[in-house]
């Protein structure tokens, strides 16, 4: 009986062990549960711009009518716009707190700064966005330039 329950306990231990990697959550689950709000207002704009171009192939080969169409590319229009103008303010909050000097900015903290093209935080050493791309300038560097040899 004592080597069975010990048995079990065993098998147990093992199963969690061996399970635990897919139970826990990932750091990319981490990261994006920072950026949730970010990550659902891009989702709410992506699926607004799909559904306009789906109604107008339905437009197109003629599953709804003009009224329709413009009822609803309106109506879809305005969520997408809505979606935008929320991203925009939303990825603006962090930049402004760092340009006004906010204690408690994360970029400030760190040593890094925002995006400039799409007010993604990042490190100091970052010489490009890794949301958008953009090259960052590095203040108080000039660029080294070649003198032409007469």
């Amino acid at each position: 009986m004592l080597i069975t329950l010990l048995g079990l306990v065993l098998v147990a231990a093992s199963a969690m062990y061996i399970a635990w990697p897919l139970l826990a959550p990932s750091e990319a689950e981490e990261v994006a549960g920072e950026h949730s709000e970010a990550i659902a207002l891009e989702r709410e704009k992506e699926a607004a711009l799909a559904a306009i171009a789906e109604v107008d192939f339905d437009h197109r080969v003629g599953k709804i009518s003009d009224a329709d169409h413009a009822a609803l590319r309106a109506d879809l229009e305005a969520r997408a716009l809505r979606a935008l103008a929320a991203s925009d303010e939303a990825a603006k909050e962090p930049a402004l707190r760092a340009l006004a000097g906010d204690a408690t900015a994360p970029a400030a903290r760190t040593g890094g700064g925002f995006c400039p093209a799409c007010g993604h935080r990042f490190q100091r050493e970052a010489r490009f966005c890794t949301r958008c791309g953009k090259k960052f300038s590095r203040s108080g560097k000039s660029p080294r330039r070649r003198r032409a040899r007469s």
